[in-house]
């Protein structure tokens, strides 16, 4: 990582997950249900201490039932 900016970036994308999530009505457990995501990287990653892969953030939108381009607008 690079530090602060991507620490930014980490949150920022954390904020929006849990925006998201929240939006649809859904706990960290239903959205693990529904990505097949475990509530624990979940939690890491609304946190911003996880940085999600590619596939991580396509599952996440699939359990949210949005686009990918959703989850990065942030």
């Amino acid at each position: 990582m690079n530090g602060k900016r991507d620490k930014r970036v980490l949150s920022a994308f954390g904020h929006n997950l849990r925006r998201l999530r929240q939006l649809k009505g859904l706990t960290q457990e239903a959205l693990e249900f529904e990505a097949g995501i475990s509530k624990n990287v979940v939690g890491n990653i609304e946190r911003g201490e996880a940085n999600p892969t590619y596939t991580t953030i396509k599952a996440l939108a699939k359990g949210l039932g949005v686009p990918i381009k959703d989850m990065v607008d942030f």
